[in-house]
């Protein structure tokens, strides 16, 4: 027969109600677990992350905690300074209203019998206090100042993202002239609360860390030049000789056939004019004129007749024929020179050739073959 009993229906859906409990509560825990095992895997996550970024950049986080220090130090004199400002101020404010005070009761009190006593009194406290005013003002400018100066200090040292930065871009950052940065800098450096910091010579990059900084080397002195020796007379006459005999050779072929003749004959006799002075050095004088005068004014002649280039016109034509005639003169004229050139040394060669028989004969060096035919 079945169990039809009221007791256990109840008992049976006790039981139900139980399990069912049982069972909410392992799922609830097993929710919560499972929430807490996700956070804390996700904390981890992030800590290895901030562990793998800060291995990797050991720099930038070695500055973060060098700025924060420094950060630390420049705010305690910031803060000592703004303190000493404010209550300067405050205590010159208050000893300026005591002297105001002062003076005005020093000047009611010969009007007034109950303050004619404590007037002597007022006349000592007023400029005293006046003293004590100008002095806390004097304390409350000076805090203020300093106060201003490490304010940009600590501003300068926020703009920067490592431990070089170049001037002109912590001007940008920090919005403060660049002549006050660099004054300030100076000012930081000398007094050492920047430490261990330097900038280059230029004073266009901060190091906040002086081993970063590595000067250029010194550029080796520059040497100067020994100085030429003067070119002699027969070296000047030899040098612009080769030049207007290489001048002449690119004449050739741009001014027609007559003139082409005209070079080459020009060429043949300058040429012979500066072997002969070369080999007779002491006869340089004598062709200053045709160093000086002729050689210039002939290239200044073909430079005009060069000028003209193609140009057909009647003048043109004119100005090359009277430029050719003129070549053949100079010609003529640089011939008749070198022919006096030589005619000199044909009479010095003559002597010369004189004395030598002369001494050969009396020598008995030399034998006279004409008269031994003559005996025959």
């Amino acid at each position: 027969m079945p169990n039809n009993h009221p007791y256990d229906k109840k008992s049976d859906r006790r039981q139900q109600d139980l399990n069912d409990l049982v069972d909410g509560a392992v799922n609830f825990g097993l929710g919560i677990s499972s929430t807490v095992l996700s956070g804390i895997a996700g904390a981890l996550d992030s800590v290895g992350d901030s562990l793998n970024r800060a291995a990797q950049r050991p720099e930038q986080n070695s500055f973060i905690a060098y700025r924060r220090k420094l950060d630390n130090s420049l705010a305690g004199h910031y803060g000592g300074w703004m303190t000493m400002g404010v209550l300067g101020w405050v205590f010159g404010g208050c000893f300026a209203i005591a002297a105001l005070v002062m003076a005005i009761l020093a000047g009611v009190a010969p009007n007034d019998a109950s303050l004619w006593s404590a007037m002597p009194v007022f006349n000592i406290l007023a400029p005293t206090f006046t003293a004590c005013t100008l002095g806390f003002f004097v304390m409350g400018y000076a805090g203020c100042h300093a106060a201003n100066y490490f304010g940009r200090l600590r501003r300068y040292l926020r703009s920067m993202h490592g431990f070089t930065v170049e001037l002109p871009e912590l001007t940008r950052s920090s919005v403060v002239r660049a002549d006050k940065v660099r004054k300030d800098l100076r000012n930081a450096l000398a007094k050492g609360h920047y430490p261990n910091a330097c900038m280059n010579e230029a004073e266009t990059t901060l190091y906040l860390d002086e081993t970063m900084y590595h000067p250029a080397p010194a550029a080796a002195p520059v040497q100067p030049k020994a100085a030429q020796p003067a070119l002699t007379d027969e070296e000047l006459f030899r040098r612009d000789g080769a030049d207007f005999l290489n001048y002449l050779k690119t004449c050739q072929g741009r001014l027609g056939d007559q003139a082409d003749e005209e070079l080459v004959q020009m060429r043949k006799t300058c040429a012979a004019i500066m072997g002969f002075v070369h080999n007779h050095p002491e006869q340089l004088p004598r062709v200053r004129r045709y160093r000086e005068y002729y050689m210039p004014t002939t290239r200044k002649l073909l430079n005009t007749a060069l000028g003209l280039g193609e140009s057909a016109t009647q003048n043109a034509q004119e100005i090359r024929r009277d430029i050719v005639g003129i070549l053949h003169t100079l010609n003529t004229a640089y011939e008749k020179l070198y022919d006096t050139l030589l005619q000199d040394v044909s009479m010095d060669v003559s002597t010369e050739i004189d004395t030598l028989e002369a001494m050969l004969n009396q020598d008995g060096l030399t034998h006279d073959f004409a008269a031994d035919f003559g005996a025959k």
